[in-house]
């Protein structure tokens, strides 16, 4: 299952996230980048050195002067230019208006490509994304997205933070839905005595 909503949200449809997908992506390339690191000699690793933030970020937010130095720095290991690239596929599948069943397909491609290097961190994202296919794969559906709640999970996190003077329930309750639309009112809660 996934997490007992099943019993909760009859017939939901369960999707995973892709902005969860690109973190286990970049998390297996940052684990890459610092393995090669220590392999390379001293000169090479000098040419590595910053690259992290370039890594991670979009090629398409790049400026062409961090364009550049990115192009430079994947040209002393190409095993972190192919964990790069396949990065950028893997995010593109995400951006491209695919239908269902092309999408699955891209996504089953991207995963043969990954697992084909050999690289222990692709292996195990794509491992993760096979255990996860099914949810992954709905995204494609109709393009979800969780911002409205991860929204207002932050906000309860800042009021939460700032507890003082709460003497019953009803006032942190107070607090969450001052800044939220009437419609999205939590219902009021008793606390039995």
């Amino acid at each position: 299952g996934w997490g007992g909503g099943e019993a909760c949200l009859r017939g939901a449809v369960p999707v995973g996230g892709r902005f969860h997908g690109m973190e286990g992506l970049t998390d297996g390339l940052g684990r890459t980048r610092r393995k090669i690191e220590r392999t390379l000699d001293e000169a090479s690793n000098q040419h590595l050195k910053g690259i992290r933030w370039l890594l991670v970020r979009n090629r398409m937010d790049l400026t062409d002067e961090q364009r550049q130095q990115l192009d430079q720095m994947l040209m002393h290991s190409p095993e972190l230019k192919t964990c790069y690239e396949l990065k950028e596929r893997f995010r593109d599948i995400f951006n491209t208006q695919f239908a269902y069943d092309e999408a699955k397909a891209k996504l089953d491609d991207w995963m043969t490509q990954a697992i084909a290097t050999g690289l222990s961190a692709l292996k195990t994202f794509v491992n993760t994304l096979r255990n996860w296919k099914s949810s992954v794969s709905n995204y494609f559906l109709n393009r979800p997205h969780n911002g409205f709640a991860e929204g207002i999970n932050t906000q309860i996190k800042l009021l939460l933070r700032r507890p003082f003077g709460f003497r019953k329930f009803d006032s942190p309750h107070l607090h969450i839905c001052v800044p939220l639309p009437p419609q999205t009112h939590p219902p009021t809660f008793q606390l039995s005595p």
